[in-house]
């Protein structure tokens, strides 16, 4: 409590002044030696790169025009090369591809003349039937009519696909040269359209679907080719001794006349159930690029170079056989 009591007394003392503690005290601000001060202007900003001067433009010169390089002619397909008259050639090329091309000759010389045609020779009248087959899948008999009196020919076909009926029909004139269709039909189900060939008035006739179209050269309908062909190699077998021959076609169905290219790729033995024959190949070649469907035919010595065998392939797969059995005369 003495110590408590002698504290406020002290305390009490400061307050009112009646005791004095020394306290340092600051330097006197009179006695405090100056201090120079100098300021420095602030630095100049960096100067800014130097911007190159533009060369002076000159008037600009006349330019000689240079001609544009001619475009390259792009090489066309081999195709069958057909004279004014009707004749035609084929071409070959190695490895069976029938793509080759002969260089054109010099400009001095004169094009060599075109060889004739094939020479045809008619096959005799006869009925053929064949085994159909679907995927494999043994259908009824097919059957080939083929009357000709030397003059005039008949070309009929029929088949059947599960329970639908598909019949064909050629008719014509026949020629030098080969088979001269006049008239084509085709029957599918209950429905039948036809194609008239007016040779006279040069033009091809849809009948059923109705307008016309000028008649081209190297002519035939759809199963007349067949026969064509047939009576080709019947009168010159040698003409397809070389896979890679190519012959040229226009062909006319009942809608349309489309260019078709048919290639000898070699021979083959065909199973015909009761004998394996010897026959030479044939394919018809894509029309376009996206062409899927493919059309075979296999012409063998022993049936008169008749079709031992005819395959088509369809875009999805689908495989309708023809092969032959029998046949009978006429």
């Amino acid at each position: 409590m003495v110590v408590i009591a002698l504290v406020a007394v002290a305390h009490a003392l400061l307050l009112f002044g009646l005791v004095r503690v020394p306290i340092p005290s600051l330097p006197d601000a009179g006695e405090t030696p100056p201090i120079e001060a100098v300021l420095l202007p602030p630095p100049a900003p960096p100067a800014p790169p130097a911007r190159p001067h533009p060369a002076p433009r000159q008037a600009p010169q006349a330019q000689t025009p240079v001609p544009a390089p001619e475009p390259a002619e792009a090489p066309s397909a081999p195709a069958l090369a057909t004279a004014e008259s009707g004749d035609t050639t084929a071409t070959t090329g190695a490895g069976g591809t029938g793509t080759a091309s002969a260089p054109s000759p010099p400009a001095e010389t004169a094009a060599p003349p075109t060889p004739p045609g094939p020479r045809y020779a008619a096959p005799p009248s006869v009925t053929l039937r064949y085994a159909s087959f679907v995927n494999g899948v043994q259908n009824p008999d097919g059957i080939i009519r083929w009357e000709q009196d030397g003059k005039h020919y008949r070309l009929a076909v029929e088949t059947r696909v599960l329970w639908f009926r598909f019949a064909f029909q050629s008719a014509g004139d026949m020629t030098d040269r080969g088979l001269s269709p006049t008239r084509y039909e085709e029957a599918r189900r209950s429905k039948v359209e036809v194609a008239r060939f007016d040779r006279a008035a040069n033009t091809v006739v849809f009948e059923t679907r109705g307008g016309q179209v000028p008649m081209p050269t190297a002519f035939q309908d759809r199963f007349s080719i067949f026969l064509q062909l047939v009576g080709w190699v019947r009168g010159d077998p040698q003409r397809y001794a070389t896979p890679g021959v190519v012959e040229s076609f226009n062909v006319a169905d009942t809608r349309e006349v489309e260019p078709m290219q048919i290639q000898y790729v070699g021979d083959e033995d065909i199973d015909i159930g009761t004998d394996v024959v010897r026959a030479r190949h044939f394919m018809r070649l894509p029309r376009h690029p996206n062409d899927k469907r493919r059309v075979e035919i296999w012409l063998a010595p022993s049936l008169n170079w008749m079709p031992a065998r005819l395959r088509q392939t369809e875009p999805d797969g689908t495989q309708i056989d023809l092969v032959y059995r029998s046949s009978e005369g006429r």
